[in-house]
């Protein structure tokens, strides 16, 4: 099945088949978002992502009549609750009851969707069971579908990006400890996009928790352009160029301008690299600083929990020093994880050269075609 992934920098396909004992990648494309047609998770111009898809299935050559998508957002509402013992039929009648206590908009133009986890039973004897709780509003679903019917693609199933992420990076993930004193052991995915930053938190292989933050990478550039008063564009590329600068790293480049006054010149060849490198500093630990409250937030909840690796990923895990200020600032191991591992891929079927830049904004299509049908 064809896994479509809709973001605010691009567009991204993957297709996967199933071999004996794991996937193959059959084909994947990606294509730039138009401006300002996806923010945040929302489609804003249908019309604009329809022609933009369309040229880059016809490009690439990718053909399917079903398609699977992924929505995300501070809207989308994840939560792992606890109810009363009940069977399939009573829980899917009795969430309707639960999610308001949840769920901060209108029900009535909400979908919702409850899955069983564990039962449990507490002190008295009572019986009862973690659910995941999932809703999100039928627009934001439907404006991914919408553009999939311009496709003639058929929309068979609709996931969230925290579940895709969780089954791009299954080979990184941490067992669940089965000693007790060892407390809650929890994996961090981190994908690090355009528009937005997410957060999932992953105890073994069940999704704990996840955020949506509003930052990514474009604050940042938009920051550099209104600055300097240039084109997107050209803030984008100087961003990349001179990316994220450690004060380790800063102190070694002061050292050899000064035995090197050629590679000093060099250095300063772009104007205003320090000041736009103080920018990139400010943006990327804004970001940090909002990591690091709904981590805070997460173990305030419950004790004994302990971060055992960031698994990072999207567009900006590609920005030089990113790992290293986020294992510096949160003390946590940081692994670029390769969201391929474990996947078949021919070289006559693929540019590998291609594959192997893109590979890390790959990883939420990658997940989402993963997906038992």
């Amino acid at each position: 099945m064809l896994a479509i992934d809709f973001g605010a920098r691009s567009i991204k396909a993957v297709k996967l088949s199933r071999t004996g004992n794991g996937y193959r990648l059959d084909n994947f494309g990606l294509v730039l978002t138009p401006p300002d047609s996806i923010l945040h998770g929302e489609i804003k111009d249908a019309d604009a992502v329809s022609q933009a898809l369309a040229k880059m299935l016809r490009k690439k050559g990718i053909h399917d009549k079903n398609g699977i998508i992924a929505i995300t957002g501070q809207k989308v509402i994840v939560r792992e609750i606890t109810t009363p013992l009940m069977n399939e039929k009573e829980l899917a009648e009795g969430i309707q009851w639960e999610a308001p206590k949840y769920v901060p908009y209108d029900l009535k133009e909400s979908l919702l969707d409850a899955t069983k986890i564990e039962e449990l039973e507490e002190k008295e004897g009572t019986k009862m069971m973690k659910v995941l709780l999932v809703a999100a509003p039928k627009e934001l679903v439907s404006q991914q579908i919408g553009v999939l019917k311009n496709m003639r693609i058929q929309p068979r199933v609709v996931d969230i990006v925290s579940n895709a992420q969780m089954r791009a990076f299954e080979n990184y993930l941490t067992p669940v400890s089965l000693n007790e004193e060892d407390g809650n052991q929890m994996d961090v995915i981190l994908s690090m996009g355009a528009s937005t930053t997410e957060i999932t938190l992953i105890e073994g292989d069940r999704l704990k928790f996840t955020r949506t933050i509003l930052k990514g990478g474009d604050d940042i550039t938009r920051t550099i352009e209104n600055k300097f008063k240039i084109a997107f564009n050209e803030a984008e590329i100087l961003k990349r160029n001179i990316g994220l600068v450690l004060p380790e790293v800063e102190e070694v480049t002061e050292k050899t301008q000064e035995k090197n006054p050629t590679e000093a010149s060099e250095e300063e060849s772009i104007p205003h690299q320090k000041e736009i490198a103080d920018l990139i500093k400010t943006g990327v630990y804004d970001i940090f600083n909002e990591i690091r409250k709904s981590l805070n937030y997460y173990k305030t909840q419950y004790q004994k929990v302990t971060y055992q690796r960031i698994i990072l990923s999207g567009g900006m895990a590609g920005m030089p020093n990113i790992g290293q200020a986020l294992k510096q600032q949160f003390g946590i191991t940081v692994v670029m994880a390769n969201p391929l591992k474990g996947i078949m891929v021919s070289e006559s079927d693929v540019n590998m050269e291609h594959l192997d830049k893109y590979k890390r904004v790959l990883s939420t299509a990658i997940g989402l075609a993963k997906r038992e049908r």
